[in-house]
């Protein structure tokens, strides 16, 4: 027989087994999916491990195992499937995100934040990563990287209320009452009928109510402030380093034009644009 004759007969056997291979393959997806439809979860992770036997990607087969693990309440499983999976194909993010979700749910932080870095270095613009590493930032008591990934999301999504009113919020809690103002008000007016919107509102009026209570004090105290409050009120609580809204501004300019005993009399309640 002639060799490339002798050549043929050999590959044509290989060609035919990874055919049939793929034809297992995809008969044990096929039965996995049915598996997983009917929530016969364990049935499912058994067709997938015999899909990978037969020939179908391992990744993404032990990607689903991880999932069918996790739909079964089997955490531990699931990482231990999804970190396998982040093994075979590093260069592939689904795994990894799927470790991240599961570290901010297991409550293991330091790991997420480890998953989370690992993801922006392949994908620095990776906007759920940077969610749940802010996320975890936070869980963690490290305000100040929280923070600083607020502004990264701000960056990559300027017009999203949502990425100002988390930075809002972690501004409030650091002590940063004029940056915590301002990015409140920015949130109502990206979207002023938002689901945002109202509780952005409802922290302002907090925020201006919180100051204006220590303005009163202040001004009943301090006589040099309160003659002040009477020429510039802005002015005059700004040198303090208050910082009010718009509308906490309103109410300040019309207390400033009383003389006390009335400049000690609750704030009226004023709408919050």
């Amino acid at each position: 027989m002639p060799i490339q004759s002798r050549a043929a007969s050999m590959v044509e056997p290989q060609e035919a087994m990874r055919a049939h291979s793929a034809q297992g393959g995809s008969h044990w997806l096929r039965r996995a999916d049915k598996e997983a439809r009917r929530e016969r979860y364990a049935d499912a992770i058994a067709s997938l491990a015999r899909a990978v036997g037969a020939g179908a990607d391992a990744y993404s087969c032990t990607l689903r195992i991880a999932e069918m693990y996790r739909s079964l309440g089997d955490e531990s499983a699931a990482l231990r499937a999804a970190e396998a999976a982040a093994k075979q194909r590093p260069e592939l993010l689904p795994a990894r995100e799927l470790i991240l979700s599961m570290a901010l749910e297991r409550g293991d932080f330091a790991r997420a934040i480890e998953t989370g870095r690992s993801i922006l270095k392949s994908c620095p613009r990776h906007i759920g990563a940077l969610d749940a590493l802010g996320a975890a930032y936070v869980q963690s008591g490290d305000v100040e990287a929280a923070i600083r990934v607020a502004n990264a999301l701000i960056r990559i999504d300027p017009e999203a209320p949502v990425h100002r009113f988390k930075k809002a919020l972690l501004c409030q809690h650091y002590g940063d009452v004029s940056q915590a103002v301002q990015e409140f008000t920015q949130a109502i007016l990206l979207d002023p009928s938002g689901t945002h919107a109202a509780d952005a509102r409802e922290a302002l009026e907090n925020l201006d109510t919180y100051q204006l209570n220590q303005i009163v004090t202040l001004a009943i105290e301090d006589t040099v402030f309160r003659v002040k409050l009477t020429r510039d009120a802005v002015e005059a609580v700004e040198e303090r380093g208050f910082c009010l809204s718009e509308t906490g501004k309103q109410i300040l300019l019309e207390l400033g034009s009383r003389i006390l005993p009335d400049f000690c009399e609750p704030c009226r309640s004023m709408k919050y644009n």
